[in-house]
């Protein structure tokens, strides 16, 4: 326990310099020239808490709308957050809005689509508020989702940041002969344009997409009603890469010039259509034009060892955008 001292000329003093989140005791002394007084009673008081910090990478972006993810470093029973924003660059007139009360560590707020934005937080305990946290800028010009380790099959591993899925299955394992293992994402609404990017480059043979309903997981990705999907498979005694769009029981070949390294997921609920892009070049891989504009969930499958990592937060580049707008 360290004691500290302070020596003042008027009957108040402040204390500085202060840790958060802790409990001192205070008490007082008379001095004069004669000597020093009896301490007075000791009085116990707690200090605010410390500034919570706003988690960019698990938070989640939507078409207009964010969860925002925090931590604190002392999570106790009483404390709440307040949670402000403002766009990056005001519109005049316009100030910084707050959400006051919030008890958990994640918080949903409705935003303008095609925007920065910049958060804060405070924590708030019966000692008072905390600082105001760093900035976190949150633009809704990219998707940003989480990967749900509750929906991966067992013989998939999820990375610590949540956005790599590694598949190593044993020489024996012959669950891809019935069933391809896959994962989850978070689910996106019926509203709004999404994009994402996936790197494919360590997988031999994977399927990219969504899926609508938890019932796809009795079959594959893109083998139901309620899923679609691009597959890739490599015909190692070939060389080569074989593409196909799958939905239901239809399978639809599609010819690559070049086999991508990246593949960009374009999903538009507007138009109730999901394509497919070489995310290099722009080239478009293949699309379902008439999915219809339901709420879904990313979908990731690995058909043999592999791993995919999806990237995230990218505003959708033009020529994507050109090629969704006016098809072939």
């Amino acid at each position: 326990m360290m004691e500290y001292r302070v020596t003042v000329k008027e009957s108040y003093c402040v204390l500085e310099d202060l840790e958060p989140d802790r409990k001192y005791k205070v008490w007082v002394m008379a001095v004069n020239y004669s000597g020093c007084s009896l301490p007075s009673d000791r009085l116990i008081f707690t200090t605010a808490p410390s500034v919570p910090v706003i988690n960019t990478e698990r938070s989640s972006v939507m078409w207009d709308s964010a969860t925002l993810r925090w931590s604190s470093t002392n999570p106790s029973p009483g404390l709440s957050y307040t949670l402000e924003y403002c766009r990056q660059y005001e519109l005049e007139g316009e100030g910084l809005r707050s959400i006051a009360g919030i008890e958990g560590c994640e918080q949903t707020v409705v935003l303008q689509p095609n925007e920065n934005y910049l958060f804060y937080i405070k924590a708030v305990s019966e000692a008072g508020a905390s600082e105001q946290s760093e900035a976190a800028l949150v633009s809704t010009k990219g998707t940003r989702f989480q990967l749900l380790q509750s929906s991966a099959h067992p013989s998939l591993k999820l990375s610590d940041d949540r956005t790599t899925l590694i598949g190593r299955f044993s020489s024996g394992h012959r669950l891809f002969v019935s069933r391809c293992p896959s994962i989850l994402g978070e689910l996106l609404p019926s509203r709004g344009i999404y994009y994402w990017e996936t790197l494919v480059s360590e997988s031999p043979a994977y399927r990219l997409g969504v899926a609508c309903s938890a019932d796809y997981l009795n079959c594959s990705l893109g083998e139901n009603s309620s899923s679609w999907c691009l597959q890739s498979f490599t015909f190692l005694f070939l060389s080569s890469c074989r593409y196909q769009l799958l939905h239901s029981d239809v399978q639809s070949s599609v010819f690559v010039t070049e086999s991508p390294e990246r593949v960009g997921t374009l999903l538009d609920q507007q138009l109730g259509c999901l394509s497919f892009y070489n995310a290099r070049s722009g080239q478009l891989l293949g699309s379902f034009p008439q999915r219809g504009g339901r709420p879904c969930r990313p979908a990731l499958a690995l058909d043999q060892p592999g791993s995919l990592q999806v990237c995230m937060g990218l505003s959708t580049p033009s020529a994507v955008m050109f090629s969704s707008t006016f098809p072939p």
